[in-house]
């Protein structure tokens, strides 16, 4: 066997090596390429896996699993506002000032989240109702608003009302959002949170058992949230500049909160099961406990928004549970591999590089440890590199 201690085929290789092992954090392009070729298991789960990398410096991944939690219960009631609910709210039921009335009657200070399917809008509101139902509005917490939509082709400029409800979000090039430029009933008054509800001529497709659900919509350059992922915002009492979409297409509701993952045409898998609503009149002795959901449905509603229930129910019981961490090895284990690469790179068989890579990569599976790829590559072609020189030495 060769000598296992020359200079420049051990000491060289493992100098190298080490140099790159602690620089490695520095080198933004070696870091998305340890990132982009370490493999875990969850990889290759992206149903219902995500791999939270947070700092790519740190060389450090979690996989958070997002499935439905089937135990998972809410506070989460839909109201339809039928025939007996209108009588409550006066012979002209429906009527701003009786809207006012109505949320005034049926709010909590603990409410968590209110959904009103369908637009605030009269045709012949006057200045005082639309005021006292303003001030109602303004003070009821975590409450959206459903807008219908349709897309004519009218380059028309977003409506200031629907400004507040703009996602800051930098939509991939490869989405394909559903477009909208006009609102079928613009809204009476103004609100913090308005959704898409309707969205004119777009189909929900099946997706198995589930239906693939628009989550984000397009006006001009603008992003608009849809009625489903305005409720989810609100539920976790979230601003829009709080909602992340990573690359991949998971959509994050905070860091902590529920993650959907979105296709290119930014739909997700939700259930569209309609459950019987409640008559809206029982909200005028709603029970007074925590973490109130509530959908009201006017009887104009969009068939849409009869599921809407269900779909929150689900989302909401997607929060990321951690499931493992993956991390570096430690650095003197790492130093320790390098070495005994170079001893067995010795050996001069053309099997023991690949027989080292493979290794270490399946050491790093089963172990759930994060090899380090960059440094044991430089360390076997440094090596290759030396032994070559110098063999071409020998022999001139």
């Amino acid at each position: 066997m060769t000598p296992l201690r020359p200079f420049r085929s051990v000491i060289l290789p493992v100098s190298m090596g080490v140099g790159l092992l602690l620089g490695l954090p520095h080198l933004a392009p070696m870091v998305r390429f340890e990132h982009f070729s370490f493999l875990f298991p969850e990889r290759f789960q992206s149903d219902h896996y995500f791999a939270d990398r947070g700092d790519l410096n740190e060389l450090k991944i979690t996989t958070l699993d997002f499935s439905a939690d089937p135990n998972a219960r809410l506070n989460l009631e839909s109201y339809l506002l039928d025939e007996e609910a209108l009588d409550i709210m006066g012979p002209e039921g429906g009527k701003p000032i009786e809207w006012a009335q109505f949320l005034a009657q049926t709010r909590l200070d603990d409410d968590r989240l209110t959904v009103i399917t369908s637009s605030l809008s009269w045709d012949d509101a006057t200045e005082i109702a639309i005021l006292a139902l303003q001030e109602q509005v303004d003070s009821t917490p975590s409450l959206v608003i459903g807008i219908q939509s349709e897309f004519i082709n009218s380059e028309a400029p977003l409506p200031n009302y629907l400004k507040d409800s703009v996602l800051p979000l930098k939509i991939p090039k490869s989405f394909d959002l559903p477009e909208i430029d006009h609102i079928q009933r613009p809204p009476s008054i103004n609100c913090s949170s308005f959704g898409i509800s309707e969205i004119r001529g777009l189909k929900l497709e099946p997706a198995r058992e589930l239906k693939l659900i628009p989550m984000l919509a397009r006006w001009g350059d603008q992003t608009l949230p849809t009625l489903p992922l305005a409720s989810l915002l609100k539920s976790y009492r979230l601003s829009p500049t709080d909602l992340i979409l990573e690359k991949e297409g998971y959509l994050r509701l905070g860091r902590e909160g529920t993650i959907l993952k979105l296709d290119h045409k930014g739909r997700t898998t939700l259930p569209m099961t309609e459950s019987q609503p409640l008559s809206a009149s029982k909200l005028q002795i709603y029970p007074k406990q925590a973490e109130i959901y509530k959908i009201i449905s006017p009887q104009d509603a969009p068939k849409a928004t009869r599921s809407l229930k269900s779909q929150i129910q689900q989302a909401l019981s997607q929060k990321p549970r951690q499931k493992i961490t993956y991390q570096r090895w430690p650095l003197p284990f790492e130093i320790g591999l390098l070495l005994t690469s170079v001893l067995l790179l010795h050996l001069r068989k053309f099997w023991v590089a690949p027989l080292i890579l493979v290794a270490s990569i399946g050491g790093s599976v089963l172990a759930d440890q994060w090899v380090l790829l960059s440094p044991l590559a430089l360390v076997i072609i440094a090596f290759q590199c030396f032994s070559r020189s110098r063999s071409g030495k020998q022999k001139s």
